[in-house]
């Protein structure tokens, strides 16, 4: 007879592990509001950016700039944050990351339509990636394995020098949504994804210990269909299970909030219970390679 087949779950360091949202990061909990702040999210036209537009809305978000190359996705995310929650203003910026020109004058518009009294951005989520097709180095296209390079780390650098200088420096956050593949092993036909995220989290470690007063926290969203997602797990990449995508959405506002303080230049999974984080979070401060992507057996890592 058959036995029927455990299913896949990634080994974990903190439990439980979640593949939905819960009590704990839901957005409209009194400590996780963003009354009064501004947020800017990439690659908020649709899919996990959207959804995280969504939940800092519902958070209490002043302000919120999303940032896409789709104009109408843009509009239509901004039609519906709104009117899920009228006190909340949508800013579209549509533009592509990888153009820096075009994205500082994006950045430049968003903080010209702030108001007087708080022209700071409180919480900046860099969301927007790039998926090569999966396949062996060899036998990959040159452009699209380099565009990987462009989008995820190009457009993060891009991003940090249009947006950056405007993060709050009393308490701004910026989120890296990054992926797990920045320190999997190896995962076949992903070389140019998992280095490139590899890459783009040292930008924003630099970025961090450059600016005293913002915290930086990297994050695996977890395995979502959004168009990426679906183009993964039909292009030969490994059948892995599938999370919520309230999961990450909720879990960025929780990550933005002062209960993740102790979390600066961490890398964090959206599956991981907050409460199980913060009880160990003296631990977590006191060990400066902890969650952080050191070369193991290294004096001091």
């Amino acid at each position: 007879m058959a036995t029927e087949e455990a299913p896949f779950q990634f080994p974990t360091p903190i439990t439980p592990y979640h593949s939905k949202a819960y009590p704990a990061i839901d957005p409209t909990r009194p400590e996780l509001s963003t009354k009064g702040k501004n947020i800017v999210i990439t690659g908020a036209g649709a899919g996990i950016g959207y959804e995280m537009a969504l939940r800092f809305a519902k958070s209490g978000a002043a302000n919120i700039g999303i940032i896409g190359r789709r104009a109408a996705l843009l509009e239509s995310a901004k039609t519906t944050i709104e009117s899920a929650s009228p006190d909340t203003k949508v800013h579209v910026l549509v533009t592509d990351i990888v153009d820096s020109a075009a994205l500082q004058a994006a950045a430049d518009t968003f903080i010209a339509a702030l108001p007087e009294s708080n022209k700071k951005i409180d919480v900046l989520v860099a969301n927007a990636s790039y998926l090569m097709k999966i396949k062996a180095i060899e036998e990959s296209d040159p452009t699209d394995w380099w565009d990987t390079f462009e989008i995820n780390v190009r457009g993060s650098f891009n991003l940090l020098r249009a947006f950056g200088p405007a993060v709050a420096t009393d308490g701004g956050v910026v989120i890296n949504v990054s992926s797990g593949a920045a320190h999997l092993p190896y995962i076949p036909g992903y070389a140019a994804y998992h280095s490139s995220k590899l890459a783009a989290i040292k930008v924003f470690d630099y970025y961090g210990i450059e600016h005293p007063g913002v915290r930086v926290v990297h994050m695996h969203p977890g395995v979502i269909m959004t168009e990426m997602g679906v183009a993964a797990s039909t292009g030969g990449g490994p059948k892995m299970p599938v999370d919520d995508i309230d999961l990450p959405a909720s879990f960025a506002v929780w990550a933005a909030s002062p209960e993740a303080a102790f979390l600066d230049r961490r890398f964090v999974w959206a599956h991981w219970d907050v409460d199980s984080m913060k009880a160990q979070a003296a631990e977590i401060i006191a060990n400066p390679s902890k969650f952080t992507m050191t070369l193991s057996g290294f004096p001091g890592a």
